[in-house]
């Protein structure tokens, strides 16, 4: 108690109350002066001559002038005075405390709260510099892969300090690696401020520990010369516990963050690995149909083709058989003009002059004819294209009127349906080195899929082919339909996406197409569709095939 500051916690108001008391209930003659004489309770009275101090840790506050009995009320005041100083000392402590318990439950509250680091390095910092003398701070966090600490917050000049700091290098890091706070006053120690004008006088630094490991630590510091206490430690120590607590959260709480990310990482690639699993299913599914159909096609093809050729190859030897008899029949009727009645008979029933005309023109009809299957069986051959796994140069315009020609009975219109008139504005395009049955597949798709918008509306179909540049061939294919929603145009190339009823569509068709175009061919298909204004997809493929392709196609 005698490092008290006295006046620190009695005022001349509280020493007045106890003299006041003490007169209230002595009715001793007696007076009180100050030690400079002056009377400052009762009246002086000049026959008073024995005076006795009153006092406190040997400092002599007044006298009280009396008789003898004036003794006891010195003692008693210096005792009521003690009294009251300890009292108030004691309150002020108390409150001190109230108000530092509270200062760091609050603190505590705002710490714990935080889940940003950086965040909670600064809040820490700032908090400490308001209670401990300091000009420089920083908050290190430790990386446990590098074994160094970093600087999450400091403020001051931190050049006082070399950034990284590694763990057993340095005073600060020793004091960390030796996991407990220390103080270190009047300091001058050149691995801290090797260079600077005012190095750092007084530092303090605790390390934060989380299950006795270290995983950060604060370091406050002064340039100018003052001597930290076990008080500022004990400070520093309690901010240190609730700084491990919150760091702790946050980096659990960070992990919680990397460990959802990646678990949605693998969820997405687990996802989109059973995407393209079920796309490359479907699609050795339809690639399988589309063989086999191939096959069934080309056989059909082989086997109607022996028959055509045969029809082919005799229908001019009997087309002159007929003209032969036709004339010797005419030869005659002019040389006999006058037949037996059996003959005339006979050229009547038979209408002989019709069938003379007419055999002639049915043998030309059946020509065209044959002709006609002769054509179809090329389409099919061409459409089939059993070397499909080869690139080869072809003509693409042979695959588009192969592909219509297949599709000419949905084309023509009936009682249920208007007819579609195809309109060609081919272009002067090279041959064209690509997969050519794989091809024919897309035009298919696609011109198919035109058909089914125009049962809606429209009754148009235009099939556009030119050159864009010297080494790139563009096919459109644009309809007068309904056409395609925006949103719907997304999903256009989606596996299993389509818009026709259960049972009308796979939703492989533009799919596949897609993958043929862009990743078999380096190309590039585009939809241009708004509602109500038709459709037209857009085909770009290079004339020679080129792995550059891949990351070189055109912007339609």
């Amino acid at each position: 108690m005698s490092s008290i500051n006295v006046e620190k916690f009695l005022t001349q108001k509280d020493i007045t109350y106890l003299i006041k008391n003490i007169f209230a209930t002595e009715k001793t003659p007696l007076y009180i002066m100050n030690s400079d004489g002056k009377v400052i309770h009762g009246e002086y009275q000049k026959e008073l001559i024995e005076k006795y101090p009153v006092e406190l840790f040997d400092k002599i506050f007044a006298w009280v002038v009396g008789d003898s009995r004036a003794l006891v009320v010195s003692q008693l005041l210096s005792f009521l005075i003690k009294q009251e100083l300890e009292k108030k000392s004691l309150a002020k402590e108390l409150l001190e405390r109230y108000e530092e318990i509270d200062l760091f439950d609050e603190l505590s509250t705002q710490i714990t709260n935080s889940l940003n680091l950086n965040q909670i390095a600064q809040l820490v910092l700032e908090r400490i510099s308001t209670i401990i003398e300091c000009n420089i701070g920083v908050f290190l966090l430790l990386e446990p892969q590098t074994g160094q600490l970093q600087p999450l917050y400091q403020f001051g000049n931190i050049s006082s300090f070399e950034f990284p700091i590694t763990l057993g290098e340095g005073i600060i890091s020793e004091i960390i690696k030796r996991g407990k706070g220390e103080i270190i006053n009047n300091l001058c120690d050149s691995l801290i401020c090797p260079t600077n004008d005012k190095p750092i006088s007084s530092l303090i630094c605790v390390p934060l520990k989380n299950k006795e490991e270290v995983i950060a630590a604060i370091a406050v510091a002064s340039q100018a010369r003052i001597n930290y206490t076990t008080e500022d430690l004990k400070v520093l120590n309690i901010f240190a516990v609730q700084a491990a607590i919150a760091i702790e959260k946050a980096l659990l709480y960070e992990q919680s963050l990397n460990a959802a990310k990646c678990a949605q990482q693998q969820a997405k690639e687990l996802q989109q690995t059973l995407d393209k699993l079920q796309q490359t299913q479907a699609q050795l599914v339809h690639s399988e149909k589309m063989s086999s159909l191939g096959q069934m096609v080309a056989g059909i093809a082989h086997e109607i083709n022996n028959p055509v050729n045969f029809i082919k190859g005799n229908i001019g030897y009997g087309f002159n058989y007929a003209q032969d008899l036709i004339d010797l029949v005419s030869l005659y009727q002019k040389n006999y003009p006058q037949p037996i009645a059996e003959i005339e008979d006979k050229i009547e029933d038979i209408n002989f002059n019709f069938i003379k005309e007419d055999f002639i023109q049915l043998f030309n009809s059946m020509k065209v004819g044959v002709n006609r299957i002769k054509d179809i069986v090329r389409s099919l051959g061409i459409f089939s294209h059993l070397d499909k796994a080869e690139i080869k140069p072809v003509d693409i315009h042979e695959g588009i009127d192969g592909t219509l020609l297949i599709l000419r009975h949905r084309l023509d219109g009936n009682e249920k349906r208007k007819s579609i008139e195809i309109v060609k504005e081919y272009g002067e395009i090279p041959l064209v080195s690509c997969y050519a049955g794989q091809l024919n597949q897309v035009f298919m798709n696609i011109i198919s899929n035109a058909i089914d918008a125009l049962q809606e509306k429209g009754n148009l179909i235009l099939i556009r082919t030119q050159m864009i540049g010297n080494n790139w061939v563009n096919i459109s294919i644009i309809d007068n339909g309904p056409g395609i929603a925006e949103d719907i145009q997304k999903k256009l190339y989606d596996p299993f996406f389509t818009t026709k009823e259960v049972g009308k569509g796979t939703g492989l068709g533009m799919a596949i197409s897609y993958q043929i175009i862009v990743e078999k061919h380096g190309g590039l298909i585009k939809c241009l569709s708004e509602l109500g204004k038709g459709t037209e997809f857009c085909i770009q493929i290079p004339i020679e095939p080129n792995p550059e392709n891949l990351s070189k196609n055109l912007e339609i």
